[in-house]
């Protein structure tokens, strides 16, 4: 009986360490990743550029520090430009663009229209860091993944500077977060 119990126990801990490699296995050739589609590229743009856009707005009427009104000025300015360019490579493709910001940015907006002086460039500052880190996460994966040459040429020429935007504003946010 001894014996039996041994064996089986041995039995177990071989069957352990089997699942336990099979657990720990870091092959993911099995997942698939669903790839940018360019309808989806043109949606996420294009709220960003909308986003950016009305937030900076709201900075010329509500921020307190004359680096944030400027930093507001530039954003509207470069994604002005940006949204005209994306409208005019979807229009030619037949994807429709958004023109009103999907409920979580209409959100953050309205928190911001609700801010003034300080409060409103440090929370400013805050949401453009964001914004921007993932403005820039979307446009590399567009650069990486999508199909499309035109709108990979866009996001190609976008990137960088969506890039200095997000420098700019982790910059700017830790002159806010001392006032």
């Amino acid at each position: 009986m001894n014996k039996l119990t041994l064996k089986g126990k041995s039995w177990m801990i071989m069957l352990l360490a089997v699942f336990a490699f099979t657990a720990c296995d870091d092959d993911d050739d099995d997942i698939v990743l669903d790839e940018l589609t360019a309808e989806e590229f043109v949606n996420q743009a294009a709220v960003n550029n909308l986003f950016e856009i009305e937030t900076s707005n709201l900075a010329l009427q509500n921020a307190e520090t004359e680096e944030v009104e400027q930093f507001a000025e530039q954003m509207i300015e470069d994604h002005t430009t940006a949204s005209a360019e994306l409208t005019a490579l979807a229009s030619s493709k037949g994807i429709a663009v958004p023109t009103t910001l999907p409920q979580e940015e209409q959100a953050t907006r309205n928190r911001l229209a609700a801010l003034n002086g300080i409060p409103f460039d440090k929370d400013y500052m805050t949401v453009q860091v964001e914004a921007h880190e993932e403005a820039v996460a979307l446009f590399q994966r567009a650069v990486d993944e999508l199909d499309d040459a035109e709108l990979r040429f866009f996001a190609e020429q976008t990137l960088p500077i969506l890039e200095e935007h997000l420098v700019m504003a982790r910059e700017l946010k830790e002159v806010t977060d001392e006032l």
